[in-house]
């Protein structure tokens, strides 16, 4: 396997790679701002002829700390033939993937921090078999997560705007109005995300998925482990303070997903009551 070392700052070295793409770029990356966006877009030629997949996490204390910034995600939509925007909040991975042809691994988000001031690492891998089984599994994650199309991306960025504007308006202390503003963005922001997570064929897709992903890869495990393995997964699907009948309801809409799978005799549960353990089918 070819494996080169890249040290930081690495940004001509990102570019160069970058520019090698033909087809489609694949991005894992919590954080997200305009000026990591702009030396990404800068690298890559003909761009509105490429397709994006990207992972991040927008979630609203991100997007309150201007940390992963809606109007970056923006960018790349309009920038992009075609774009995909995935989030999940325990999202840590930073990967770029270029086609199938390159890929760096690091621990440098799309900003201009990690591409161009901090000390950060990374290593350029051009293994064809490596770089396909890092891109099954990225986008395999990445496909549990909600997508953010760019109507979604609009809504939030015109909160944030909004907030600002009106701050900058009153004119308040300087450390209030900046703490007021964090909090505000941030509710404002979950308000959308609430009401998306909310619908229920959202929700039930999204189990359904996480379900077939865990199993996958532990092939068997009891009802108390895939509860915890989904909430790893989802802390904000997860809300312990919603109930249905005495019972949060997250913990049902597992085991209706999982009642899905085994009606379509994907999954079967083994055992005693009290004791089950769900395992996929053998083929």
């Amino acid at each position: 396997m070819s494996v080169k070392l890249l040290k930081s700052p690495f940004e001509k070295s990102f570019k160069e790679v970058m520019r090698q793409t033909k087809r489609e770029i694949t991005i894992s990356s919590p954080f997200i701002n305009n000026a990591g966006v702009s030396i990404l877009l800068d690298s890559i030629e003909n761009v509105d002829n490429k397709r994006l997949n990207i992972l991040t996490n927008l979630s609203a204390r991100n997007v309150g700390d201007n940390i992963t910034q809606p109007s970056a995600l923006l960018k790349l939509y309009n920038a992009f033939k075609e774009t995909t925007v995935y989030s999940l909040s325990k999202l840590h991975a930073k990967v770029y993937i270029v086609d199938e042809s390159s890929a760096i691994i690091t621990s440098a988000n799309l900003t201009y921090g990690g591409l161009a001031a901090n000390f950060e690492y990374g290593v350029l891998i051009n293994d064809d078999d490596t770089i396909q089984n890092l891109k099954y599994d990225i986008l395999a994650y990445a496909s549990l997560g909600y997508i953010f199309d760019k109507l979604l991306l609009v809504q939030i960025e015109d909160i944030s705007q909004k907030i600002e504007h009106s701050y900058v308006k009153n004119k308040p202390n300087e450390e209030e109005m900046e703490l007021q503003k964090l909090l505000k963005r941030q509710q404002e922001v979950n308000k959308i995300l609430v009401s998306k997570y909310d619908n229920k064929e959202t929700r039930h897709g999204i189990f359904t998925k996480t379900i077939m992903y865990i199993l996958n890869r532990k092939n068997e495990m009891t009802i108390q482990d895939l509860y915890s393995f989904v909430q790893e997964i989802h802390p904000e699907m997860c809300d312990d303070s919603i109930e249905y009948h005495k019972e949060k309801r997250w913990k049902i809409e597992v085991r209706q997903a999982l009642f899905y799978w085994e009606r379509k005799g994907i999954v079967k549960t083994e055992g005693k009551p009290g004791h089950y353990i769900w395992k996929l089918v053998s083929k």
